[in-house]
């Protein structure tokens, strides 16, 4: 089967882009949906990690994670974040493996990873897909989250920009906030790309 990864920077679209292809019939999995289900299933080893190294502050009284006080903890602290995705990582590699190996032999896949290629997870795909949108959309896009403008630009430059992403994959897709223009570039992803290559 073809795995082919899907990424951007934060704001400009990724999940858009998902749900349009899993519209035109493609196998999809998202990075971030992996991450919350190891976040959200307490009592396994993650957790156990999390709880050694900063305490129980890290945890609910339920038992799953913490996710802003471990987003306070990371992204204030770079060495931090390194070690939080050397345990996640690992994680989701194996449940992203189980996902595909159960899709029929000659299927077409799209998984989307906001880090693919800050953490070379686009090592062994078919082809990549970087998503991109003018900065003052991406912005604005954020802001709609409830993002602070500070908290925006920390999170942005945790990774590659929208340029640098762009410039790394193998397809592009522009997210100028034109949604016919957004669904013609993934039907024709779908059916010139994703068929032929």
């Amino acid at each position: 089967m073809r795995v082919y990864g899907l990424t951007g920077a934060p704001g400009c679209g990724k999940s858009t882009v998902l749900k349009l292809f899993s519209d035109l019939g493609r196998y999809t999995l998202d990075a971030d949906s992996l991450c919350a289900s190891i976040h959200n299933t307490p009592g396994g080893v993650f957790h156990e990690k999390l709880r050694e190294r900063w305490g129980n502050s890290a945890l609910k009284s339920d038992g799953t994670t913490d996710k802003q006080k471990i987003a306070e903890i990371v992204f204030s602290d770079p060495s931090e974040l390194s070690w939080l995705e050397g345990q996640l990582y690992p994680a989701m590699t194996e449940q992203a493996d189980l996902f595909f190996r159960q899709l029929p032999e000659n299927s077409v896949a799209v998984f989307e990873i906001p880090l693919l290629f800050e953490r070379k997870w686009n090592i062994g795909l078919t082809g990549t897909i970087a998503v991109w949108s003018p900065p003052e959309i991406q912005m604005r896009r954020l802001s709609e989250r409830g993002w602070s403008p500070e908290e925006s630009a920390r999170r942005c430059t945790a990774q590659f920009s929208a340029d640098k992403k762009l410039e790394l994959a193998d397809y592009g897709i522009i997210n100028d906030e034109s949604m016919e223009k957004l669904e013609q570039q993934c039907k024709y992803i779908n059916n010139k790309v994703f068929l032929f290559s």
